[in-house]
């Protein structure tokens, strides 16, 4: 006899998660907005996607930044070898770059969930339940959106919704070189300590492991299953 908790997976709507390994930022960014708008369209028989992705280093400004964000010149942070971006999500500016895992739902929305402030506590809850799989106690802050270990910031969250469709989403610290925080001020917030997986840790999970992880507790959140 097929459980209920069987049945009720059986139903709910599947979800194509997408690896898609270290690729340009801009790149994945416009395959989100592709998806989004086709996501929208009336008669769209387009599958909802996770698109998880290792980036390239980007500066990205959202709807809240401006340009006292920047604590150097846009001019020297190119020379750096980071791009500049301004992104169509909520918040302030941030870095994302090759060692952050970054986590893109593209999912129609139902009329239970079309509430922001829900929608960007379950991304928090997501991550720090993904956390917890390795002990690492992770918490939200009321007065920041992301997610925190003691003082120090391990993920970003970030929303854009077009026609109650969700886009962006997450960035978690995984590993990787955390410098170039220092050269902004990420998320408005000064003197902010960023951690990552790899500096709470004496032995660092795979990615693909973690990746896995956090795509069930997104799905889990918004009432989602893989597509197999």
């Amino acid at each position: 006899m097929m459980s209920s908790n069987s049945s009720l997976a059986t139903t709910l709507p599947a979800v194509t998660v997408q690896h898609l390994g270290a690729v340009p930022f801009t790149t994945a960014h416009r395959q989100m907005l592709q998806l989004q708008r086709e996501l929208g369209e009336a008669r769209s028989d387009r599958r909802e996607s996770l698109l998880l992705f290792d980036p390239s280093p980007v500066v990205t400004l959202g709807s809240k930044s401006d340009v006292d964000a920047l604590l150097m010149s846009k001019s020297t942070l190119v020379e750096r070898g980071l791009e500049i971006e301004v992104v169509d999500r909520g918040g302030e500016a941030t870095y994302h770059g090759p060692g952050q895992i970054l986590a893109y739902p593209v999912l129609r929305l139902p009329e239970s969930m079309r509430d922001l402030h829900r929608l960007l506590r379950g991304l928090e809850t997501a991550v720090i339940e993904t956390l917890a799989r390795w002990d690492i106690n992770a918490r939200c802050d009321p007065q920041h959106t992301g997610v925190w270990v003691e003082d120090r910031k391990i993920a970003s969250i970030g929303l854009s919704v077009r026609r109650w469709i969700t886009g962006h989403g997450l960035a978690l610290c995984y590993c990787g070189d955390l410098t170039p925080f220092q050269w902004i001020i990420p998320c408005g917030i000064r003197s902010c300590p960023i951690t990552s997986i790899e500096n709470e840790l004496k032995t660092l999970p795979q990615r693909e492991e973690v990746e896995a992880v956090l795509a069930d507790r997104l799905l889990d959140f918004f009432d989602r299953k893989a597509d197999k």
